[in-house]
């Protein structure tokens, strides 16, 4: 384990709460959204749950203007060029209304260094973080439970559920790793990062899969295709050790994968904006997985990028 320096911390945090509170903003939404009228309560909290991520990432965003890195504004995790397109839509067609200001603000973030100035005020953030989003665990958990025991129906599947839940974990376990001043070694990092975006990203196939109308088979079929591309690719993972030679290559393959199901979740985000695909699939749902897309391929890119620069400087 390395430890990081301050203006390291601050632009580490500010890095993920942006990309991680729009994605907790949103799981609250569509938790909200899939309740039926008998679960008015349940929807409610939800927005509660929705309202309070806005303001936290409103607060992040306060934060982070000059404060967080050129490669995450640049990779198309915090928005995407369609992101207050599908907000605008999901907003008509759901009743819920939007923040699409805030997502301009995103847009128009500036990159810079972290200041050091700002430690304590982001390790205050991050804790304030930490706490809202280990009760929305809860609420998951709570949800997941009684509709695993058919005590109440909504219309995400349990596996969705569960889904949002380990994303939700796994932003809080990095934002403790981060309070605690730990970096891992870039090659363990990698892996971990890799075995728990694969099996995300094999979700993500399979929803789409099933949410794509009966009669879009070819849809369908590339869906699922994906869907065994990466969880191969998350078995492979599991079995590569840090010091593997394999590893490099797995990353290679990963990237292409990568690459191959950002254009496909692309060209489904348009063609459902365009109203061209018949689906349950939401608008801003269809954004949400681009952009989770996004920040994987970006994790995957900047470590081959560091470990090459690494590479260079040691053979000088």
């Amino acid at each position: 384990m390395f430890s990081i320096t301050p203006k390291e911390f601050v632009q580490r945090s500010l890095d993920l709460n942006l990309f991680f509170l729009r994605i907790m903003k949103e799981h609250s939404f569509f938790l909200q959204a899939a309740f039926v009228p008998r679960n008015g309560n349940l929807s409610a909290r939800a927005g509660i749950f929705r309202h309070d991520f806005q303001e936290l990432l409103e607060k992040a965003v306060e934060l982070a203007d000059g404060n967080v890195s050129r490669a995450v504004l640049d990779s198309g995790e915090v928005v995407t060029d369609n992101t207050i397109e599908a907000e605008k839509r999901t907003q008509f067609l759901s009743g819920i209304p939007f923040n699409t200001v805030l997502t301009k603000r995103e847009a128009q973030l500036r990159s810079g260094p972290g200041d050091p100035d700002l430690v304590r005020k982001i390790e205050k953030f991050n804790q304030q973080v930490i706490r809202e989003t280990m009760a929305l665990v809860d609420f998951k958990t709570e949800i997941l439970k009684e509709v695993l025991e058919c005590r109440l129906f909504t219309w995400n599947f349990p596996l969705l559920i569960e889904h949002i839940r380990r994303e939700a974990k796994f932003f809080i376990a990095q934002l403790q790793r981060l309070q605690k001043r730990i970096a891992l070694d870039p090659a363990e990092e990698i892996i971990q990062e890799k075995v728990f975006w694969d099996r995300i990203m094999a979700e993500h196939s399979l929803f789409i899969a099933h949410l794509i109308d009966p009669t879009e088979k070819n849809l369908i079929a590339t869906a699922d295709d994906f869907a065994r591309q990466f969880f191969k690719l998350e078995s492979r993972a599991k079995h590569v050790k840090p010091l593997d030679s394999q590893l490099s290559d797995l990353i290679l393959d990963e990237i292409n994968a990568t690459e191959e199901l950002r254009e496909f979740k692309n060209a489904a985000n348009e063609m459902i904006l365009a109203c061209k695909i018949r689906s349950i699939i939401i608008p801003l749902l269809a954004d949400h997985v681009l952009r989770e897309a996004n920040h994987f391929h970006a994790i995957l890119t900047r470590y081959v990028a560091d470990k090459r620069l690494f590479s260079r400087k040691k053979k000088r």
